[in-house]
């Protein structure tokens, strides 16, 4: 056998090899899970109305947010802008929660009845609303 013959051999196996370690670009990879998160939004509402105003008129600063997992731990306290007429608390797990929600006045002292909402389902990639009114008669104004 010719050495020629045995180099041409040996040169195409070593190109061959080569060409099967390179990169492979995916575009999409539907193998693998991504972590999602879902968002908790509460809503307010005094005594019906949800006008800005309504916070003055009482003298209602902001709105507390007291959210808690299955199991009772806190997972979250939040305080908005009462002005806003509500909050949205982002990356929450999956699952059920209660969210405790009562008004404060500018030096974060309650000023009202804290609303409770149970079993509140938050699902990963969504958005899940809780309404909250406040009677007046519930605001110690």
């Amino acid at each position: 056998m010719k050495l020629s013959k045995v180099l041409t051999g040996l040169a195409g196996c070593v190109l061959a090899t080569a060409s099967l370690t390179g990169c492979i670009v995916v575009g999409h990879d539907d193998d693998h899970d991504h972590l999602t998160r879902g968002s908790l939004t509460v809503a307010l509402t005094i005594d019906g109305s949800d006008d800005p105003w309504a916070c003055f008129d009482h003298d209602v600063s902001g709105v507390a947010v007291s959210v808690e997992d299955e199991d009772g731990f806190l997972v979250v306290d939040a305080v908005g802008d009462c002005d806003d007429l509500g909050l949205t608390i982002d990356g929450l797990s999956e699952g059920y929660y209660d969210v405790d929600v009562w008004l404060v006045d500018f030096d974060g002292d309650a000023m009202s009845d804290i609303v409770r909402v149970e079993s509140v389902d938050v699902l990963d990639g969504a958005d899940t609303l809780v309404e909250v009114d406040f009677p007046w008669r519930w605001i110690d104004s």
